[in-house]
């Protein structure tokens, strides 16, 4: 069974802005395209039980792919992003993935797989579930195959997940970069 979109205000097919509840369209809608907005109740669209296939604002700063019956992996950002080694910063907003969290108050760093493994901090992260890599969720059953110690590593840290990308030596000074841009972006966007 696919996961629905959020729910949320979306075009309903027909021009028109419509309620989706998560799960279905509502009687609710505003149109836009009139000349002062308002709460209007009527029929939702032909296909009442589910969104119509389509582009859709994911509620993650991206929009995604939804195909009707469930979202798929295809993501369009606004041309303006920046990525490394999967990472995506975007706006107010930064993916791994399927995996999205805002900006504001990220830290991002770049670490060998050693200093990472030997840092209490960071091995809690395993333990409480918030860590992933790029083939997923990182468990303490995991943590040791899953980063080489020999390894460079960009971080991404969050309040609710910390997410690693391995990255090469010849990598390094753009994992730098990024780092410093998303340290950037996560200043400017603290307290917004």
């Amino acid at each position: 069974m696919g996961e629905h979109p959020p729910a949320g205000w979306y075009d309903d097919g027909t021009g028109r802005q419509r309620w989706w509840d998560g799960a279905r369209w509502s009687d609710e809608y505003i149109d836009l395209r009139e000349a002062r907005t308002e709460l209007h109740t009527g029929s939702a669209p032909a296909a009442a039980g589910s969104a119509a296939a389509g582009w859709y604002d994911d509620q993650r700063g991206r929009q995604r792919w939804w195909d009707g019956t469930r979202w798929t992996t295809a993501v369009r950002y606004s041309g303006q992003e920046q990525s490394f080694a999967g990472i995506v910063l975007d706006g107010r907003w930064v993916h791994f993935g399927d995996l999205s969290q805002p900006v504001g108050g990220v830290e991002a760093s770049v670490d060998t797989g050693d200093a990472l493994l030997r840092s209490p901090a960071f091995t809690r992260n395993a333990v409480e579930r918030r860590l992933f890599g790029s083939a997923g969720p990182i468990t303490p059953r995991t943590l040791n195959r899953a980063i080489d110690r020999s390894r460079r590593y960009l971080v991404v840290a969050g309040s609710a997940q910390v997410w690693i990308a391995a990255i090469t030596a010849d990598q390094e000074t753009e994992a730098q970069v990024f780092a410093g841009w998303v340290r950037a972006s996560s200043a400017h966007y603290r307290y917004g």
